[in-house]
């Protein structure tokens, strides 16, 4: 039987990459309802990858030779070309004698490295589109990850009707006959190899339960502080947009005429003061008086200009 290792190459070298057995539908403690390959240690992490110093080429090799010399046991092939290549080889072998039917199944491998050993393992060079490796379980995939019902049964087709009715009539003889059949042998290896991958995804996600609540934690008390300095932002924010904002015009009037008045008072009185202390300095009088008199008028020049424009 051929099998396909498809292998997903990342982009640096410090990045394990992704094996998958492609197009068919099997059950091996190597490999994942998805047909990933999760059995190989070098791979399981970019950690082991980089600890291991391994070669995309002697880690797919490594794979390939696991898989021929411990097969994965092939419910149902689900891509047609490689269906169109198993019926020619099938039909080539049984011309040939009932030894090579024994022999462990030829593995090709797709990834970006030609590695060839010598037992004559040939893995091609094809790049695999990352994204299709990256997708999710959706309801279509999961239908085909579980085979379909067999139009028909070999190994009762072969029973005489004497065997029938004794199967019929002994449920234990008919429980265990049924156990023998490929197809339900084939199913509970699938089950079994589902129920091992829920086992250790669920070690790996309780291994991470510590960490996960620490993260929790500091991102609760991030949040806190985030919504505290929000508010004081807020606050400060409003109270500089107050700071900030033009003032009404009746209002700019308002406050400009209280000035002007101010500014012609202060100069009558510096005016008063100087007269009655007999001052003698009248350029520094002079120079003091109009500057008081000349920001009176200015002010009195803006309240007007605005009750123009109102």
């Amino acid at each position: 039987f051929v099998l396909i290792v498809g292998v997903s190459p990342p982009a640096d070298n410090t990045k394990a990459p992704q094996m998958t057995l492609h197009g068919v539908i099997a059950s091996h403690n190597w490999l994942d309802i998805r047909m990933r390959v999760i059995g190989y240690a070098p791979i399981l992490s970019d950690q082991s990858w980089r600890s291991s110093k391994l070669k995309l080429g002697d880690a797919v090799y490594a794979v390939i030779h696991h898989f021929q010399l411990h097969p994965p046991s092939i419910s149902q092939v689900v891509d047609e070309n490689l269906s169109r290549l198993q019926q020619t080889l099938s039909g080539t072998s049984n011309n040939n004698n009932a030894t090579n039917r024994s022999n462990p199944p030829n593995t090709t491998s797709s990834s970006n490295n030609t590695h060839n050993k010598s037992n004559g393992v040939n893995v091609q060079a094809q790049v695999i589109d990352k994204k299709e490796a990256a997708c999710k379980v959706d309801e279509e995939e999961l239908s085909s990850l579980i085979p379909r019902v067999p139009s028909n049964f070999p190994e009762i087709e072969e029973l005489s009707l004497s065997e029938l009715n004794d199967l019929v009539n002994n449920k234990a003889a008919l429980d265990k006959f049924i156990n023998k059949i490929s197809v339900v042998d084939a199913l509970k290896e699938l089950k079994e190899s589902i129920e091992m991958s829920n086992v250790d995804t669920a070690t790996a996600n309780l291994a991470l339960e510590e960490k996960v609540e620490s993260i929790c934690m500091e991102v609760e008390t991030l949040k806190q502080d985030l919504k505290s300095n929000l508010e004081k932002y807020r606050e400060l924010d409003a109270r500089r947009a107050a700071m900030t904002r033009p003032p009404e015009i009746h209002e700019a009037v308002r406050e400009l005429t209280s000035a002007k008045k101010k500014a012609l008072n202060e100069s009558d009185e510096f005016a008063d003061d100087w007269v009655e202390s007999g001052g003698s300095d009248v350029s520094a009088f002079v120079k003091k008086f109009m500057d008081t008199r000349v920001l009176h008028h200015t002010r009195a020049a803006k309240a007007e200009r605005l009750k123009m424009s109102m």
